[in-house]
């Protein structure tokens, strides 16, 4: 039971995440780096095998000039295996002009109108998305947050999973309709991050943070099987997005199994999984300045 629950706050987090010690690898790459070198000629060669599909999808990936381009498939690359990078486009393209295409027109009209005017707008990120009719308000208040981080260079995602009313939120919607919801806020970040990437140099990624602290681990599991579908679809669907993923306050028995089974996970989990304490304030403080401000300077702090 215990490592089970273990499992579940893992999923929670819905994304991907430092260790606990020292960290020894730097976790975020230049975009010089992810696509210069040997990746560059894997990067022409990834290109040339997906023109025929990428045709079929132009204004569903952020992509508005060739390097925005060598950016967006430098993501897809992975140990040099084109092959793979190759299988890992046609899904994504196929699932943006299939079954996602609504989620990722409203994305991208969404951070269109969201920039229409230089600084960022969030209301027609809200109100574009899906189903937000139905969920928006379970996550207002700072309950889920966007920011950029302290940099500039990457962005923060954080859930404040125990302010979150998650029976009455999985009464009003399904877990596809979650799932979905979720999805659309991965489309969103895709293009924020190709933007930051564009203007900053590095290869943007998304650091999650999820508050568990008031959470019940025992309660409504469909809330925490939309988070896991959503954020395994969304990282074959948008691959290289996933920063580090820093789980905050996690009851203290569960604190104490993560200790103990956290040296088994594999080293690539471990360089990008955080389990750490730090009050976030009150159930409304990442709605102020303030609140956000204390989030990223502490993030910074902790990831370098």
């Amino acid at each position: 039971m215990m490592l089970r629950l273990l499992a579940l706050a893992a999923c929670a987090a819905a994304l991907v995440a430092p260790p606990t010690a020292q960290r020894t690898t730097r976790l975020q790459a230049t975009v010089a780096e992810a696509t210069g070198g040997a990746n560059a000629a894997l990067i022409d060669d990834l290109a040339s095998r997906t023109k025929d599909a990428r045709q079929q999808a132009e204004d569903l990936i952020p992509c508005e000039d060739d390097a925005d381009l060598t950016t967006w498939l430098s993501r897809f690359i992975k140990d040099g295996d084109v092959d793979a990078a190759e299988a890992k486009v046609r899904e994504s393209i196929e699932w943006r002009t299939g079954e996602g295409k609504k989620i990722c027109e409203a994305a991208r009209d969404a951070v269109a109108e969201a920039t229409s005017e230089g600084a960022w707008t969030n209301k027609p990120v809200q109100e574009k998305a899906p189903h937000g009719s139905k969920i928006n308000a379970f996550f207002e208040g700072g309950r889920v947050m966007n920011l950029r981080n302290k940099a500039g260079d990457g962005l923060i995602y954080a859930i404040r999973a125990g302010d979150i009313d998650d029976k009455a939120l999985m009464s009003a919607v399904s877990v596809e309709e979650l799932a979905d919801f979720f999805l659309y806020a991965k489309a969103i970040n895709e293009r924020a991050c190709s933007a930051i990437s564009k203007k900053t140099g590095t290869l943007a990624t998304v650091t999650t943070v999820n508050d568990l602290a008031g959470v019940d681990l025992l309660g409504d599991a469909s809330f925490r099987n939309a988070l896991s579908a959503a954020s395994k679809r969304g990282d074959a669907f948008f691959p290289g997005l996933s920063g580090p993923t820093v789980l905050l306050n996690l009851p203290r028995l569960l604190g104490a199994l993560v200790k103990l089974f956290t040296p088994l996970f594999p080293e690539s989990v471990r360089a990008k999984l955080r389990f750490e304490r730090f009050p976030l304030g009150d159930a409304g403080a990442l709605s102020t300045q303030s609140g956000r401000a204390n989030l990223s300077d502490y993030i910074a702090d902790l990831l370098g």
